[in-house]
């Protein structure tokens, strides 16, 4: 029990660690947020944040990593919902939109390590996004088109809102929502009638 108890002490310091690199990466950037400010804002010691991470790409790669893996858990729930490949396409373009909205700093602190330490060159959303394109192909519900560019044309949409939708929270964030959403499904040949 004892070891529980350290343990979960010693993730919550990580946490707390991680949340005030966030808070400082948005606030000042990435060059502010040495491990010395961020041990400071977190209200600890460089010696207790070194002890958790073995240096600051460390520390930077939790943030990193522990967005995504926050993204994939809030989309996961939603997309269990959708029967059909229309509304998969949709609840994908509208849930990652609407995780941005309400994850503005933490996806902020994220776009800002990822610019300062590179990008690989596979991203691995294209391809899910791509097999989930070709399903509604497949079943006719949506038109022909090369699944590879439209998946990488979506996930442009959807990265580059990144940059403009923290701190744009109430209607004019879900107008932009709605909007992209509309636009993806009328991209790929599946908006109600009404909407075209």
């Amino acid at each position: 029990m004892p070891s529980d108890a350290l343990t979960r002490t010693r993730r919550a310091r990580r946490d707390d660690l991680v949340a005030a690199a966030i808070r400082l990466i948005h606030r000042d950037g990435v060059h502010a947020a040495s491990v010395e400010r961020i041990a400071a804002e977190a209200g600890t010691s460089k010696g207790t944040a070194l002890y958790h991470f073995a240096n600051k790409e460390e520390l930077y790669g939790s943030v990193v990593d522990t967005l995504f893996e926050a993204g994939r858990a809030y989309m996961g729930e939603r997309l269990q919902a959708a029967t059909t490949p229309r509304e998969r396409l949709a609840i994908y373009v509208e849930s990652n939109l609407r995780f941005v909205l309400e994850n503005g700093e933490h996806v902020v602190a994220t776009q800002r390590i990822l610019e300062q330490i590179g990008v690989g060159d596979a991203d691995p959303s294209i391809p899910p996004l791509r097999a989930m394109l070709e399903d509604g192909q497949r079943e006719g519900v949506f038109v022909a088109f090369d699944s590879e560019v439209m998946a990488i044309a979506i996930r442009a949409l959807i990265d580059t809102a990144a940059y403009h939708l923290p701190g744009r929270a109430g209607g004019d964030g879900e107008h932009y929502v709605a909007e992209a959403a509309a636009l993806v499904l009328r991209a790929v040949g599946a908006a109600p009638p009404d909407a075209r």
